[in-house]
């Protein structure tokens, strides 16, 4: 720099004063253009600068954009495989099951009725050896005990043929002479013994018209009339009666059995019942005859200490609040712990709001099975002696879908087996492989077992669960949801471990749903209010009655006869009355074993049965085969 410095020095010593001012001009010319094109320059770094700024701004945003896109995808993605395995997937919450389910979620859906009936004892089924109590299979159960499993047909086939002995028989001796003689020659063959053949028969349903014909008496000499007066009629002026109103509720709420199908089953029997009868039906008599019924049932459930609830929609369509809304049937059951006469109550409400339970339990003192829905809480927290404990089958659940969405198909046994879902599982199984040992055993001997052996699986189940709270691992949105539900109702879920009348899950609740939801998918909707409330008056009486173990058709005729004859001698219900209307009552038992008999010899009437029916062999023509005594067949 110095020597450049001192050339320069040295050339314009010998310039004269023009040249210096030429040069000096030129210098200056060109620091000119040099500041020009820097301030150029500096201009396009800002322009650069602004623009880089943008692009990056809008690449932040593409890149979030992205991400939250690529999340909903996923839950999508989650949301269909979840939806997918409910729909097509095996009902059961077993833990192999899901492991199994989960391995096949991208098979392909096939309808039953595209495929062969086929051995599937081939198929290629993934085993993994968890540790732990295994669930064994039947075929390991069998095996163990030297034995074979029996084909499920043939387990079908027993039960069926025990219970076929219960029913009448007609005896028939199928035999063709002539074919017979053409084969062999006439006097040539001769019987050697019988085959006997066992088919199960229906004789298709049978309507009647009972006519009824009740006196007009003439008293005294004046000849004045008076009618008697004809008691149990359902309905003024109508064809109705209790055994055929049983039957279309029966089909209605037990089978699930739409009303309009009915009307054209009644068509097809050539008999002119229409849909909108039937409603009118059921609709005035249900509410009349039964509504007292089922408000006995909700007031000795509400005395209870151990209850479970739940909740489901329906649709109403004439409530008021135009389309699109929602309505919900509440359902609240007697605890299957607890010792005491099994009630199920359905409750129809145009919202899932608290005041139902307000309404319901307001005096409640005892414990509510349910899940974690927001009203019970509150509930909780305004009704002194109330208290809520949790379901162990939703916690599980929720792991279970959190395990669903994995990859497990491409995953090794070791793998899956170290999945903090599977974990989870798998002390959840030991909970219940625990509890189900205890379901027939007294309250006080099954919280004693609790204590000594649920009780560390439990506490050895939230010990990881909070483990997995505090890691800094990064989870799936739906293990994150898991173990968040599972700490949020670490409270509730314990609450079980302190009473043996209290059940771990609200696992019946949700079966007795279950039911409904059958129902309800082949009827739809309520029409209106009034339908709504008879379908949970309906639903209510059917469901206890199924818990108690007795013939459903039969008590439905029980309630609808004594129930109007009680009405029409007393004009009102009390209590007394009511107990005798409950299916656990003696007076109901002795009703459903009287009625069941009266078939029963209807049908032996029908089908009579020799007292000692005589094989015939020597048969060589009709006449050698018994009389009509024994209804035969001779082709």
């Amino acid at each position: 720099m110095q020597a450049e410095y001192s050339k320069f020095a040295e050339h314009i010593s010998t310039l004269s004063e023009d040249d210096l001012r030429q040069l000096a001009a030129e210098e200056h010319m060109k620091r000119l253009e040099l500041e020009a094109r820097e301030e150029e320059n500096q201009r396009i770094y800002l322009e650069m600068h602004i623009q880089f700024r943008d692009l990056k701004k809008k690449y932040d945003d593409l890149s979030a954009l992205y991400q939250d896109t690529k999340k909903l995808l996923q839950k999508e993605v989650e949301k269909n495989l979840l939806k997918t395995r409910s729909t097509f997937g095996r009902s059961t919450e077993k833990f192999t099951d899901l492991i199994k389910s989960a391995n096949d979620k991208e098979d392909d859906f096939v309808d039953e009725d595209e495929s062969e009936d086929t051995d599937d004892t081939n198929t290629n089924t993934r085993i993994i050896d968890f540790p732990g109590k295994k669930e064994k299979s039947d075929e390991e159960s069998n095996e163990k005990k030297g034995t074979k499993k029996k084909p499920s047909v043939s387990g079908r086939k027993s039960k069926l043929k025990e219970s076929m002995g219960n029913l009448p028989h007609e005896v028939v001796y199928d035999i063709n002479f002539n074919m017979l003689n053409e084969l062999y020659g006439e006097g040539n063959w001769r019987i050697a013994y019988w085959h006997k053949h066992e088919t199960l028969e229906k004789i298709p349903v049978l309507y009647f018209v009972r006519e009824t014909y009740t006196p007009v008496i003439s008293v005294g000499l004046e000849h004045q009339l008076y009618t008697v007066p004809y008691e149990n009629v359902l309905m003024p002026h109508a064809y109705v009666s209790p055994s055929l109103l049983a039957d279309i509720i029966y089909r209605k709420f037990v089978l699930g059995l739409p009303f309009y199908r009915q009307a054209v089953d009644f068509q097809m029997s050539n008999v002119a019942l229409l849909k909108q009868t039937i409603i009118h039906w059921v609709n005035t008599i249900a509410p009349d005859l039964l509504d007292p019924v089922c408000e006995y049932l909700t007031a000795k459930l509400v005395e209870y200490r151990y209850v479970q609830s739940d909740e489901t929609y329906i649709q109403v369509n004439k409530d008021g609040r135009g389309p699109g809304h929602k309505s919900f049937m509440w359902v609240h059951c007697s605890s299957e712990m607890a010792d005491c006469d099994p009630i199920v109550i359905f409750c129809y409400e145009a919202t899932r709001g608290t005041d139902h339970l307000r309404r319901l339990f307001g005096e409640f003192l005892g414990y509510i099975t349910c899940d974690a829905y927001v009203s019970y809480p509150v509930i909780e927290g305004e009704v002194d002696g109330l208290t809520v404990t949790g379901c162990l089958m939703h916690c599980r659940r929720y792991f279970a879908e959190a395990l669903f969405i994995n990859d497990v198909a491409s995953m090794t046994d070791e793998e899956i087996a170290a999945l903090p879902e599977t974990k989870v599982l798998l002390l959840i199984r030991e909970i219940y492989s625990v509890e189900n040992k205890l379901k027939e055993m007294s309250a006080d001997d099954r919280l004693s077992a609790r204590q000594e052996f649920v009780k560390p699986k439990v506490d050895a189940l939230f010990d990881y669960v909070h483990e997995l709270d505090d890691a800094d691992t990064v989870y799936s949105d739906r293990l994150k949801k898991a173990i968040t539900y599972a700490i949020n109702q670490e409270e509730k879920l314990r609450v079980f471990l302190t009473d043996g009348s209290i059940p771990c899950d609200n696992g019946l609740a949700e079966r007795i749903i279950r039911s409904y939801s059958v129902g309800r998918a082949n009827w739809l909707f309520a029409d209106t209010i009034v339908g709504a409330n008879v379908n949970a008056t309906m639903y209510s009486i059917v469901e206890t009655a199924k818990a108690n173990s007795v013939n459903i058709r039969i008590y439905l005729q029980y309630l609808l006869e004594k129930m109007l004859a009680h009405k029409i001698k007393y004009h009102g219900f009390d209590d007394g009355f009511l107990e005798t209307m409950m299916p656990w009552s003696p007076e109901y038992k002795k009703y459903e074993k009287d009625t069941s008999s009266a078939g029963i010899d209807a049908f032996h009437r029908m089908f009579p049965k020799p007292d000692s029916p005589k094989i015939p062999h020597a048969v060589k023509s009709p006449a050698d085969v018994p009389e009509k005594s024994t209804p035969c067949k001779i082709a």
